[in-house]
């Protein structure tokens, strides 16, 4: 297995995944920097973090702030993308608006910070985005966010093969379900139908979702995926014809209509 990094950069580090990666690269020794939305008056960052304020979806805030970065903090080993919003719901409940920003803030702002960072970043290095399991499968209820997800997905796909040759690694983290603030939310309003199709893949803590986010990272994997069900559910998607897919997502979304 591969090292600790040595700096490692964050964006969405204030919370959910991005702040429980936070903790455990400073628990391993490594430097963290975050970007991150300006942080409310209550956030505590550790004393070993280096934060800058920036709105992922702003191209102009992304490039100025890795600018800065670059020249005050140093060049980071590992950058994660953890940055995302989730707008959920039966399609014809979605506004234009939810999909726009779903756009800007999940597809967009991991190319702006790709595009920002990718041209630094020296031979060795590792740029990860948090792509999603509704990335690689459609279900109900997610129409925006699965299709933010599925580009995210496949940018890194192309990302990795164009950076293979300099030596820089491309990686796709594709969690199930994880316990935080903004599944929380979600959940209040989750349609049952979603509910069913979501508990397939599985749902992880973050207590148990970093370690083997962290491990697939250390390993320089392209797909991360923690969860033995969430790896299973996406080798059956794999593996199976679409038709058997469709028939029994039919099935489940039928039996469960609220």
């Amino acid at each position: 297995m591969s090292k600790v990094p040595n700096n490692v950069l964050i964006t969405g580090g204030l919370s959910g995944i991005g702040e429980a990666l936070v903790h455990y690269y400073l628990k391993q020794g490594a430097k963290v920097a975050i970007l991150d939305l300006p942080k409310l008056s209550e956030v505590m960052l550790e004393q070993e973090t280096y934060y800058v304020a920036c709105n992922i979806a702003n191209n102009a805030q992304v490039e100025r702030s890795i600018k800065i970065l670059w020249q005050e903090w140093g060049e980071p080993d590992l950058v994660i993308n953890c940055a995302g919003i989730l707008r959920a719901g039966a399609f014809e409940s979605l506004s234009a608006t939810d999909f726009t920003q779903s756009f800007s803030v999940n597809v967009l702002g991991s190319r702006h910070l790709a595009a920002a960072c990718l041209p630094r970043m020296s031979k060795g290095s590792h740029f990860a985005m948090v792509a999603s399991m509704a990335g690689t499968v459609g279900i109900y209820g997610y129409s925006a966010y699965g299709a933010s997800k599925f580009a995210v997905l496949g940018m890194a796909q192309c990302l990795r093969s164009e950076y293979a040759h300099k030596g820089v690694t491309i990686s796709a983290i594709c969690p199930p379900e994880i316990d935080t603030p903004m599944v929380q939310t979600e959940i209040q309003t989750m349609h049952p139908a979603t509910r069913v199709l979501k508990d397939f893949a599985g749902r992880l803590t973050l207590e148990e979702a970093v370690p083997q986010i962290t491990r697939g990272l250390a390993r320089k994997q392209f797909m991360v995926i923690p969860g033995k069900m969430a790896k299973a559910t996406y080798w059956l998607n794999r593996l199976t014809p679409n038709w058997l897919n469709h028939m029994v997502m039919d099935i489940l979304v039928a039996k469960n209509q609220s």
